[in-house]
């Protein structure tokens, strides 16, 4: 059984993680490490990280007549499981917030922070921003913050690229984004970059399947959203909501370009000058030779010639050849007639 493929982050991304964070130092103001209490803290309502679970319902519970009662019970209980760990090592990272007003707004950290309500924790160490990030630098702190999460959908990865693309944008202008582009910006590897690419570029129908949840690995949607034929394209998205692996999904359009290239190779060409003849091919085989003229022997008209053909050594391919060539004559002459 092959191991699921999980999205890591790498040290470039750590490293980048770091890096900007200085920028947002560099430009933002006072940036200071301290304790804060878990009660002054808000989460961000635009943070590209899609929970359903709020602080309220950690706090004192999911109603029963929530209308995202089970989709939050699902969440709350993957939030007990950070919430154990918690208890046992504590927050070994910190969290990144903003002072807004009298309270301290989440920019990276969300589940530490509502696992840490859970664990009964009263305070969280946390990396404090006195005014809040620039737009650009925001979006990618809680971009890196997101992609050391196992838990995002690739529908959620894919917004938070986009909206650092959209910031980036509205910073630097209608640039050109490309994966190089990308790579400098996130410190993704060239390959990773080019599948986000690709995706943020599918086609409709692959987007739908994306945000429907069948379509969840991000090299899949990758080589699903190259693919130009409307109809391969929606048997190789069936595939993958069936369960296929990349490699068949690969060996899938490989067929389908095969078969491409069969139909065209069998199609006639109208280009160029008529030719004067039609090139019957070659073989090294006598017995194909042999098959085709005692097969046209045996149509009425012709059994008349089976005397001419009775003493051919079929083992000589000269006299084999010699024998094809008196066919065509023959066949040549009676349909002239």
């Amino acid at each position: 059984m092959s191991k699921k493929k999980r999205f890591g982050i790498s040290e470039a991304l750590t490293r980048g993680l770091s890096e900007t964070i200085n920028v947002v130092e560099n430009n933002s103001g006072t940036f200071r490490n301290i304790v804060l209490p878990l009660s002054r803290i808000e989460l961000d309502p635009h943070n590209p990280r899609k929970l359903i679970i709020n602080l309220s319902d950690v706090r004192t519970g999911i109603k029963a007549d929530d209308p995202y009662y089970q989709q939050k019970q699902e969440e709350l209980e993957k939030l007990k499981e950070l919430a154990h760990t918690i208890k046992a090592s504590g927050v070994i990272n910190p969290v990144v917030v903003y002072k807004l007003g009298e309270v301290y707004r989440v920019v990276a950290g969300e589940r530490r922070c509502l696992a840490s309500i859970l664990a009964g924790k009263q305070e969280i160490e946390a990396r404090v921003f006195n005014e809040k990030p620039k737009g650009f630098e925001l979006k990618l702190i809680q971009w890196i913050e997101n992609t050391a999460r196992e838990d995002l959908t690739l529908d959620e990865r894919l917004g938070n690229m986009r909206d650092i693309i959209d910031e980036y944008q509205s910073q630097r202008g209608e640039v050109e984004v490309t994966a190089t582009l990308l790579k400098s910006i996130t410190g993704l590897s060239l390959s990773q970059s080019t599948y986000y690419l690709a995706v943020l570029n599918a086609p409709d129908d692959v987007q739908v399947e994306i945000q429907n949840g069948n379509i969840r690995s991000l090299d899949k949607a990758a080589l699903i959203a190259g693919i130009t034929s409307p109809d391969v394209r929606n048997r190789a998205i069936s595939a993958c909501v069936n369960g296929s692996s990349l490699r068949e999904i690969r060996s899938l359009i490989s067929q389908h370009k095969m078969l491409r290239k069969d139909k065209i190779s069998l199609q006639i060409s109208t280009r160029g000058r008529n030719t004067g003849k039609i090139n019957m091919g070659s073989t090294l085989s006598v017995k194909v030779i042999k098959l085709i003229i005692e097969s046209i022997l045996t149509r009425g008209e012709y059994d008349k010639y089976t005397d001419v053909f009775a003493r051919i050594n079929w083992e000589d391919l000269r006299q084999t050849t010699k024998a094809f060539r008196q066919l065509i004559e023959i066949m040549e002459r009676e349909m002239a007639v």
